[in-house]
């Protein structure tokens, strides 16, 4: 069906697929592809499937679903495309977020960057990975023949890719942003057992991590759960870079690794709309539910009524 309806929309003869994960409950990050869309000038098609309609914490169950799913839809546009001559092929990158970076990078678990190669992916981007994917854990730690580490990288912030040395950026072509205080990325039955990396030396440990944290179980697994769930809180129109909000730096890292040609007064342009336009749905949002509160009560209203009548008639 994802397919056909690629095929039916012309999503084909654009220039930039995106193909998406998304998260537990089946949201799509909508300032990554309203950035892409800008910064394409709208010669993009974006692309998703549904594996879970629950919060991320309770569709963990549903991980390996989404992983399969997403590796089908992977393999079949890459199928599609191999019957179009390749002057006339979109260039296929990645999008996850949370859940949706889990699932969609755990399609290449056991491939490494050499399993995106060999899918036609192009470029991915993925934000706030959460501690269990396989596939991250792979291409960072283990030393495997079918990793290329020179194509993939993790950073906090869009200033360690600044920092890199042009050579290192240009070869850039998968990129996961994790924050250092994002407890997503920190949080696994690991820290039950064992102290974590990122409770290391104080004078290693990033700036967002208190130096004075120690770790205890299952305190620290207990208080790691626990800023898990107050890690997404935003205030819409205020793009923050923390915790497990990445909408700051989300254009100009799209802008980066998708290889989307802007000059840095065109990026602001578009940051700026992409504050107002998340503002504008805000109060979109904030109608409609005005508007179905007020229609319930006048229901209410009316039932009371009705049945007021009623007993007195009787």
């Amino acid at each position: 069906m994802a397919i056909s309806e690629l095929e039916r929309t012309g999503a084909f003869d654009r220039s930039l697929l995106m193909v998406i994960s998304p998260t537990g409950t089946g949201y799509v990050n909508y300032v990554a592809v309203e950035s892409a869309a800008y910064l394409s000038r709208g010669d993009m098609a974006s692309v998703t499937m549904q594996y879970s309609l629950r919060p991320s914490p309770l569709s963990l169950d549903r991980v390996a679903e989404g992983r399969h799913h997403y590796r089908m839809l992977i393999d079949a546009i890459r199928n599609a495309l191999a019957e179009r001559p390749p002057e006339k092929r979109p260039r296929v990158v990645l999008f996850g977020e949370s859940l949706g970076a889990w699932t969609s990078q755990d399609a290449f678990a056991h491939r490494g960057t050499q399993g995106l190669l060999n899918a036609g992916v192009d470029r991915a981007l993925w934000i706030g990975t959460p501690y269990m994917s396989k596939w991250k854990q792979e291409v960072l730690n283990d030393d495997r023949p079918d990793v290329d580490r020179s194509l993939v990288g993790r950073f906090n912030d869009f200033g360690e890719v600044e920092a890199l040395d042009p050579e290192a950026r240009e070869k850039l072509r998968y990129v996961m942003i994790t924050h250092d205080n994002d407890a997503v990325g920190h949080f696994g039955l690991d820290l039950l057992v064992r102290a974590p990396d990122w409770l290391g030396p104080a004078a290693t440990r990033a700036a967002t991590v208190p130096g004075a944290e120690q770790w205890r179980s299952p305190t620290t697994f207990v208080q790691t759960l626990v800023d898990m769930k107050n890690a997404a809180n935003v205030i819409p129109g205020e793009f923050e870079a923390k915790g497990h909000d990445y909408r700051a730096d989300l254009a100009r890292f799209i802008r980066e690794v998708y290889a989307l040609p802007a000059t840095d007064e065109q990026l602001a342009a578009v940051e700026q709309a992409l504050r107002a336009a998340e503002l504008d749905r805000k109060r979109l949002i904030d109608a409609a539910k005005a508007a179905a509160e007020a229609e319930v009560e006048g229901q209410a209203g009316g039932s009371g009524s009705s049945s007021s009548n009623a007993a007195s008639r009787s």
